[in-house]
């Protein structure tokens, strides 16, 4: 009996210190997300500027240059745009962010951002379309360096607490 309890408070342990973990490493992974997503929204706007690259040309490049987790992204956006269904470009965007971003660490919060930029880039004038995108590009920067400045603290966090709250459910057990 008792070998079964201190498999349990085992158990109990590793996985509320994997939670920790976890979450920890999610407020890592959306930081490296963010750096991606500002690193493509960069791209664009230098397609759009200096390439004077019509906007779902300049999508369509830039899927076919991109590797990692937004190239499904783009590629999606891409492809709907050269179907030529009469949708227009904010209705595709948003489509592709609910779609194909779910596999990412970014949150609600950066996804509703991201939507709401395809909205406001769609129907633009290429100066309103720059304009845009740098705006958008500083939201992404000051949300980096808020999560930065407070990744060490918040990992140390979620890390402790998982701990703690595994020692806190075994003693209750026990």
């Amino acid at each position: 009996m008792i070998i079964i309890k201190v498999i349990g408070c085992i158990l109990i342990l590793s996985s509320s210190a994997g939670m920790g973990l976890y979450f920890s490493s999610e407020l890592k992974n959306r930081i490296m997300d963010l750096r991606e997503l500002k690193k493509i929204i960069f791209l664009l706007r230098g397609d759009i500027r200096y390439a004077n690259t019509p906007l779902p040309e300049a999508v369509q490049a830039l899927s076919l240059r991109h590797e990692g987790k937004y190239k499904t992204f783009l590629s999606g956006i891409a492809d709907r745009l050269n179907e030529l269904g009469g949708v227009s470009f904010c209705t595709i965007w948003k489509e592709a962010v609910v779609k194909e971003l779910d596999n990412t660490s970014l949150s609600k919060k950066d996804l509703a951002g991201l939507g709401q930029f395809g909205e406001n880039l769609g129907y633009l004038d290429k100066d309103m379309q720059i304009n845009t995108i740098d705006l958008y590009i500083s939201q992404i920067e000051d949300e980096i360096k808020e999560l930065s400045h407070n990744v060490k603290q918040k990992s140390y966090l979620y890390n402790s607490l998982g701990v703690l709250g595994g020692i806190f459910i075994t003693i209750i057990m026990l």
